[in-house]
């Protein structure tokens, strides 16, 4: 495809692919994201490219850095322990409202998204179980029915990866018994035990953070080339 020509949706589809990685936390925190390459790998032209990269800014997923260019969002230590806190209170409020207000089909939707995730961490697919972690995140703030409360959820979700793999040399999944743990409250109209559940779900997450380190950084083409081989989009 020539450059010159490429519609605008290949922009969305460099957006959705370089995030999709880093949520799956395919690229680490510092990962340089050079426009040039970028460009070539879509065939786009560099602006494409940086307005999708500034997208990913706003979405502080991406920063731009002086004389470094753009590069995956490296979270300091006290912004992580800002964004579990922030965590423990919006999530914990979220499920506890929810327990007792779930319908019949909402607590089954829910128990095939935690099968699905524990099959994919079972087969050893941890970027797509990963991704169903997240989701099952993200489908209770939408339960919870409150659309800004959702989006700046979302928004603290994405940033997680970035603070764990900032720490550890390879992913870190959500405890995935945790998940069910809370979905049986949620079921029993427990409120108060469900938001103990995704309280202390969110303490062994935070516990998986040590100071930052630097991970070692991949080679983009070949992060894309994988994920478009897995066939999904976020």
């Amino acid at each position: 495809m020539d450059a010159s020509t490429a519609p605008s949706g290949t922009e969305d589809r460099l957006y959705h692919s370089l995030k999709r990685a880093i949520l799956e936390q395919r690229l680490p925190p510092g990962t340089r994201l050079r426009e040039q390459q970028l460009a070539e790998l879509f065939g786009v032209k560099r602006g494409r490219v940086r307005t999708a990269l500034t997208r990913l800014v706003q979405d502080r997923l991406v920063q731009h850095r002086p004389n470094a260019g753009a590069q995956v969002a490296c979270p300091d230590a006290r912004e992580a322990r800002d964004l579990f806190a922030t965590r423990r209170l919006l999530e914990g409020a979220v499920v506890e409202g929810l327990a007792g207000n779930l319908t019949d089909a909402d607590v089954q939707a829910l128990y095939r998204l935690l099968d699905e995730e524990r099959q994919a961490y079972r087969e050893q697919h941890l970027h797509e179980g990963l991704r169903l972690s997240v989701r099952f995140h993200v489908e209770l703030a939408r339960l919870g029915g409150n659309r800004v409360l959702q989006d700046f959820i979302e928004e603290i979700l994405a940033r997680t990866p970035l603070v764990l793999l900032g720490s550890h040399p390879t992913p870190r999944a959500c405890v995935n018994h945790d998940h069910g743990e809370i979905l049986e409250a949620l079921r029993a109209g427990d409120g108060k035990r469900a938001r103990h559940c995704m309280e202390t779900h969110i303490d062994e997450l935070e516990q998986q953070f040590t100071e930052q380190r630097n991970p070692p950084e991949p080679d983009l083409r070949e992060v894309l080339n994988e994920q478009s081989e897995d066939g999904a989009t976020t």
